[in-house]
């Protein structure tokens, strides 16, 4: 664990320490929540309203501890942590999931999951179903699905227009597999590194530009990677609350049922509020003097990497339908 790791993490526990002083009517329970996030992004507060949420339906009996002993695991080291015991609940970007079943990729895909689409409550539920179908396959529950962001190009000095103004730049991605093969189909150099290590390699020259929602953009680099780029659509990330199968089955019914409601009413179903955030950080970013290019004419783009959703198509069918079915690909 980096000291700055452990110095966002000592804050993340601060944020939800008041819910363990709440008093238990029964037998309490805790769950071990881990995630990378820093502290000052602006989607940490959803988790906090969660957290408060469940202990609160629950009059104390389960808690939500965020991050104990300090110590944050990175990326997919959140997953191993839940697959080893040592946490029971994690918050991690969707793409770490790819490293455990390619399948789970459907939800990275470069214009495919949409705000129009995710704006209707079925195509959320039915897009947390796929991933909790597959998620259960290891042993493990997807319960909750956050909109990280439709993602945009951030540089210190550099205008992007085309999808060839990208050519042979090293670009940070939050994770592995999909987001890999969209820049390569860009023509950029994939460089894999979970949100704690962005800002360190971006100060020190090891990055060219970095591939972010707004939430990172302002809460780690601010104005000194001030031109962006944003391509409307070309990759929508997520968060998913990832939990170990055999803590959500042993916890009672009515605390079950208090975890389920907080993450759906807190998480999932807080995916327009998050669209408006990122919106007025986009607003905020521009008065402070960034410089942010909208695309306008996506068809490069779009050719560029519909090989990645063909590809995935032909790998995996039966998953590609069940995704498109849910968001109403085919009905628009």
């Amino acid at each position: 664990m980096t000291k700055t790791a452990g110095r966002l993490l000592g804050a993340a526990m601060m944020t939800l320490a008041p819910l363990a002083a709440l008093p238990a009517v029964a037998r309490a329970d805790e769950l071990r929540l881990v995630f990378d996030i820093p502290t000052n992004h602006p989607r940490v507060p959803y988790f906090t309203a969660m957290a408060e949420d469940v202990a609160k339906t629950t009059s104390g009996r389960l808690t939500i501890a965020a991050n104990p002993g300090g110590t944050i695991y990175p990326g997919f080291a959140s997953i191993e942590a839940l697959k080893a015991g040592k946490a029971e609940l994690t918050f991690v970007n969707a793409a770490n999931l790819e490293r455990l079943d390619a399948r789970f990729g459907f939800v990275n895909l470069p214009f495919a999951l949409d705000d129009t689409a995710m704006a209707q409550p079925a195509a959320r539920r039915g897009v947390v179903d796929l991933l909790d179908t597959l998620a259960q396959k290891q042993d493990l529950r997807v319960i909750g699905l956050m909109r990280g962001a439709d993602q945009l190009f951030v540089f210190r000095d550099k205008r992007v227009a085309t999808p060839a103004d990208l050519k042979g730049l090293k670009i940070r991605v939050a994770g592995p597999g999909t987001y890999e093969d969209i820049m390569r189909r860009l023509s950029a150099e994939p460089v894999v590194l979970p949100i704690p290590e962005m800002k360190p390699a971006f100060e020190r020259g090891a990055l060219d530009g970095v591939f972010t929602s707004p939430g990172a953009w302002t809460s780690q680099l601010g104005m000194a990677a001030p031109k962006a780029t944003h391509a409307p659509g070309l990759m929508m990330i997520t968060y998913v609350l990832v939990a170990r199968k055999d803590a959500i089955d042993r916890l009672s019914t009515a605390d079950r049922d208090a975890l389920l409601a907080a993450a759906r009413a807190n998480i999932t179903e807080g995916w327009g509020r998050m669209e408006t955030d990122d919106a007025a950080i986009l607003k905020d970013m521009a008065a402070k003097g960034a410089a942010i290019v909208t695309v306008t004419d996506l068809k490069p783009w779009r050719e560029a990497v519909s090989p990645v959703a063909a590809s995935f198509s032909e790998r995996f069918p039966d998953t590609w339908r069940d995704f498109r079915a849910q968001i109403g690909a085919d009905r628009k």
